[in-house]
């Protein structure tokens, strides 16, 4: 999951430091920051002297929270939140934003009065009947946003800006008909292929038995005598399966360690029957692509290996049938068009994998115009989404950015969402 996570977090936190005006999402933030002039006490971080308020953070963290756990369900929780350091992640997305109204300012973008009013009126959460509401305005204000009206509005003002200068680099964006094709053709070029491959997995029971029977003492040995610390690295990641229990009552390495040995040298041994083996049946495939299952099994009878299809993989595919995941597998086969892989391929798990073309589909270029406003439009976004952090990490580095680190450990210790 969390690989998942550390994907997606990117342009999540885009889509929220950049979000629409707090109160669109208003949620009580409960007691605990004053208004008006303890502002400056009650506060998350100081950006260029400009106060980010512990409820624009509670605000902040807690939508975020709501967000992955509206994805992950209940994978994802207070501890989670604390281990992929979520609070850091709120703040860093109040952060750009204010980076990005105090920019939009100093390039001579203005907002005027009558903007900040119309964005306040039009806000739902201040609208009684369909219409604004001046005295729900003042109280939405004072007691759920926990400020004043004037700072409320210089808040307002701010996300204005920055909302006029994140347009402003968007337009500056563009995608050239170049790229849509590159993109389409990435997508909609294909293989199927036929996969055989072995590992540990399909080697029959009785085999690896009779391998692990075969291992002598005398090999046991010689292996503690020239790689101990090899052993003893190899039994402090499995303490749980080497568990025996000394005269202390603790697992130890000492009453331990030829089982571990012992393990060592029968993968080493089944690893290099895998490799000599794949490699019989890479060649016999070479030579014949349709060579019969009944063939196959009585020339390696040792295994239960199937043949299998995977198919429609493209460049961007990671999980393919029969070898697992392993990109590194899917940018080989695109160097081939037909026939054989060139040699067996060992993915990061100790598959052997023996693959072969089945069908090269290129990608059908009558299409493209009826789907080029599709790719152009995931290209325009994943280049909108790095020239938006590119340039916020830029004002970072010049920013005098002041974290009121006692509160954000409070949030990154726990992991709550606040409420």
């Amino acid at each position: 999951m969390f690989a998942d996570i550390r994907k997606k977090s990117s342009s999540i936190l885009v889509s929220l430091m950049f979000a629409a005006i707090i109160v669109t999402f208003v949620i009580s933030f409960g007691p605990g920051d004053d208004a008006g002039c303890s502002e400056k006490k009650n506060y998350a971080a100081s950006v260029n002297g400009e106060i980010i308020t512990a409820s624009e953070f509670r605000f902040s963290y807690s939508n975020l929270f709501d967000y992955y756990q509206r994805v992950y369900q209940d994978a994802f929780n207070n501890e989670t939140a604390k281990q992929m350091k979520l609070a850091q992640k709120a703040l860093d997305g109040l952060v750009g934003e204010v980076l990005m109204a105090q920019k939009a300012e100093e390039l001579g973008f203005k907002v005027s009065d009558e903007e900040v009013r119309k964005e306040i009126t039009t806000t739902p959460y201040f609208q009684n009947g369909g219409k604004f509401d001046r005295d729900t305005y003042n109280k939405m204000v004072q007691f759920t946003l926990n400020t004043t009206v004037s700072s409320y509005e210089h808040k307002v003002r701010l996300q204005l800006l920055s909302r006029k200068l994140r347009s402003f680099l968007f337009n500056s964006v563009g995608v050239s008909d170049t790229e849509m094709k590159e993109a389409f053709v990435l997508a909609r070029e294909s293989y199927d292929i036929n996969v055989m491959a072995l590992s540990e997995a399909v080697l029959k029971k009785e085999v690896k038995d009779k391998i692990a029977a075969e291992v002598s003492s005398e090999e046991i040995k010689k292996l503690l005598e020239t790689d101990l610390a090899k052993v003893k690295l190899k039994f402090e990641d499995n303490v749980s399966k080497y568990s025996k229990e000394g005269g202390d009552g603790k697992t130890t390495f000492e009453n331990s360690k030829e089982a571990v040995a012992k393990d060592m040298i029968v993968k080493t041994k089944i690893e290099e029957k895998t490799a000599s083996d794949s490699k019989k049946l890479f060649e016999e495939l070479k030579k014949d692509m349709n060579l019969a299952p009944e063939k196959i099994a009585k020339m390696l009878p040792d295994w239960n290996i199937e043949k299998k299809e995977a198919l429609n993989i493209t460049k961007n595919t990671r999980f393919v049938q029969g070898v697992g995941f392993s990109p590194k597998f899917v940018q080989k086969l695109f160097e081939k068009k037909e026939g054989m892989m060139d040699d067996v391929f060992v993915t990061d798990e100790n598959n052997y994998v023996v693959a072969w073309v089945k069908e090269y589909k290129p990608a059908d270029m009558t299409k493209f115009d009826a789907e080029k406003e599709m790719f152009g439009n995931s290209i325009r976004t994943s280049k909108i989404s790095a020239v938006l952090q590119n340039y916020v990490d830029d004002l970072k580095s010049k920013a005098n950015i002041s974290v009121n680190a006692e509160f954000l450990k409070l949030y990154e210790d726990s992991g709550n969402n606040g409420e």
